[in-house]
């Protein structure tokens, strides 16, 4: 019995992910694999549509990751006035939350996912505060926030 190689469909556990090109035994592919339409045998034209699909994929990743660069460009430079409610002694009403600050993000045409916004203790005191935003694939930036008075504005 030989080996045979074939293109995977789906993620198959302890034998890879989809897309992925394996060498199984020729009875596993024959009489497991393909009758369950998991696989594709690996001809010359079905590696060298995978290595063409791979190339689109890798690309679209790239620019993705261009884009996110920008936006961390663009979240870094930017500070965000984020007025609040006070009382006395320059006491804030509540706290900042992530939620406000994706409000006012949308705003200045920048869309994040609150998830996305990571705040280290409720913010409750007025002025400056530096906040990490994780954009993804690996791509973290900082954005400032200067939290004033309503009556300021």
């Amino acid at each position: 019995m030989g080996k045979t190689n074939v293109i995977l469909k789906q993620k198959i556990d302890n034998l890879g992910e989809a897309g992925d090109l394996v060498s199984v035994s020729a009875g596993y592919a024959r009489n497991f694999l393909l009758p369950n339409q998991l696989c594709v045998l690996a001809g010359k034209s079905e590696i060298a549509a995978l290595e063409v699909h791979k190339e689109k994929i890798r690309k679209a990743a790239q620019k993705e990751k261009e884009r996110l660069q920008n936006l961390a460009q663009t979240l870094s430079e930017l500070v965000l006035s984020v007025p609040v409610k006070v009382g006395q002694n320059d006491k804030i009403f509540g706290s900042v939350t992530t939620m406000h600050i994706v409000d006012l993000l949308s705003e200045h045409k920048v869309v994040l996912d609150k998830k996305q916004i990571h705040i280290e203790s409720p913010l409750r005191e007025l002025g400056e505060h530096v906040l990490s935003v994780n954009l993804g694939h690996g791509i973290h930036s900082s954005l400032k926030i200067s939290i004033v008075p309503e009556t300021a504005q």
